[in-house]
């Protein structure tokens, strides 16, 4: 589950609950805490004991495809229940025409198909003059999310594809369901988290790469083509005149004729809790990742981001929100602000047969920021081993093709971006500490603002406990050493 909340353990009266980024059992979807997690009632636990590799591997896939199928039948039955209210309400929304939905007959036919994503699914809706949308719900997994959550999340996709639409970027048009427009009058009946959008020609962007670490493996002729298409979406959403002034998301605005800008909805440790779950919005970038380590820091002093090791990963924490603080380029007032896809793994870029791009989709959690930000290259330009392990902050041949492309178009101020990107990157991992990263990189990227008297042993060992010395009188710190020890 991406969302950090507490969850109640699926034991039968058990009144324990859980929070951490792997909640949710990746093979049978269940929710155990750390007393039950190894109950009768958890096949994962019983498979786990097969000797047998080959074996233990068959049986976790076989509980993992009977969680699946019995989800998404789930899901299924609901959409076929309420197949009415949904179309009723799409014809509401474009009125003067009939529509049908077509609902896959059986699940895996929906699983295998282009309408299947992690996070959500859709139903394809078919209008009589010929017009196609979507219907996009969230998926569930037996485990629905509060409201507080799902509802500004919607809100903000919807507001942010109007919003971009209406200035010319390729995305679909969005519409809330009725019950988020007028609560006073409708009501969620489904049990599902919904919102109706355009649909898009085109299939999502594949992009291979060299293993799991591994630059953009495709023909040259394929990579500049992409990096072309990159810069050329890129730079029309750069010549965006935002009237915002404050770093968040968007939503629609009260009278329902424009937007404001709110609470950034994101996942992981960005957020609480409990209610009111998200934060924002934020007058810098500075006072954005200050919130964000802060946040981290308090899910990583009860053991919510579940590192490998507590007391390195608060202490890593530690270190990075000194070398924020002491970020002078971090804490400039921006004069523009833009738009920022939170999610790009190359499927959100809707390409036809030749790989020329037809939209963006799956703006879900995307927000407002600075252009350091909005425009620093994504993990898909960035999965290289010497990135991960060695430290390097290095450009990769793709963002080298990238700057270039920015700068035959006339766009120096986005390849300096790109030039900048690692700052930003290396920032993206707050909350996700991993020992393997070298810390040396995360490091580096902030250059001369790194504090003077600021010098840490290279080796794993030497840093604890230079950094223990260093922030001795955190009382949080104290508490987490005597906590999990040092």
């Amino acid at each position: 589950m991406p969302e950090l909340i507490e969850w109640p353990c699926d034991f039968p009266t058990c009144q324990n609950t859980v929070m951490s980024y792997d909640t949710s059992c990746y093979w049978c979807h269940g929710i155990w805490c750390s007393d039950h997690i190894q109950n009768e009632l958890h096949l994962c636990a019983s498979a786990q004991q097969i000797e047998n590799r080959q074996d233990r591997n068959k049986e976790l896939q076989r509980i993992k495809e009977s969680a699946d199928a019995e989800q998404l039948n789930k899901l299924l039955n609901q959409v076929r229940q309420h197949q009415d209210t949904f179309i009723a309400q799409a014809e509401q929304i474009r009125t003067g025409h009939k529509c049908k939905m077509e609902i896959p007959s059986e699940y895996h036919i929906l699983q295998e198909s282009k309408w299947f994503a992690y996070c959500n699914v859709h139903f394809l809706i078919l209008y009589d003059d010929g017009i196609k949308w979507l219907l996009r719900i969230r998926q569930n997994r037996g485990h629905r999310l509060p409201s507080e959550i799902t509802t500004p999340v919607i809100q903000s996709e919807v507001a942010t594809l109007n919003f971009l639409k209406r200035h010319g970027i390729p995305v679909p048009g969005a519409h809330l369901p009725l019950h988020l427009i007028n609560d006073e009058v409708h009501t969620n009946t489904t049990g599902l988290d919904y919102f109706f959008y355009e649909f898009i020609e085109g299939t999502p962007l594949d992009l291979p790469t060299t293993g799991y670490f591994g630059e953009i493996s495709l023909p040259e002729e394929k990579l500049r083509l992409f990096v072309d298409e990159y810069a050329r979406i890129n730079i029309q959403l750069s010549n965006l005149k935002l009237p915002f002034k404050q770093l968040g998301c968007i939503y629609p605005s009260a009278d329902r004729f424009g937007e404001v800008v709110g609470p950034i909805v994101t996942r992981g440790c960005f957020m609480n809790p409990k209610p009111p779950h998200f934060m924002g919005p934020f007058h810098t970038h500075k006072e954005l990742l200050l919130a964000k380590i802060d946040a981290a820091l308090r899910y990583s002093k009860v053991n919510g981001l579940q590192g490998e090791d507590t007391l390195d990963e608060y202490l890593w924490h530690l270190e990075l929100r000194e070398l924020v603080e002491a970020s002078q380029k971090l804490g400039k007032i921006p004069t523009e602000l833009f738009i920022k896809h939170d999610d790009k793994k190359g499927d959100e870029l809707m390409v036809d047969e030749n790989g020329h791009m037809l939209g963006i989709i799956d703006w879900e959690w995307a927000y407002v920021t600075t252009k350091e930000d909005a425009f620093s290259t994504p993990a898909i330009f960035n999965r290289t081993f010497d990135f991960f392990k060695n430290g390097s902050n290095e450009l990769t041949y793709a963002e080298k093709l990238l700057i270039d492309a920015y700068e035959r178009q006339g766009k120096a101020d986005l390849a300096d971006c790109v030039r900048s990107s690692r700052l930003y990157v290396r920032l993206d991992r707050i909350g996700l500490y991993d020992s393997a990263y070298k810390k040396s990189g995360f490091r580096e990227v902030f250059g001369d603002d790194i504090p003077k008297d600021f010098s840490p042993p290279g080796d794993d060992i030497g840093w604890r406990g230079y950094m223990i010395k260093r922030y001795e009188h955190d009382q949080n710190l104290k508490e987490v050493i005597q906590k999990y020890g040092t």
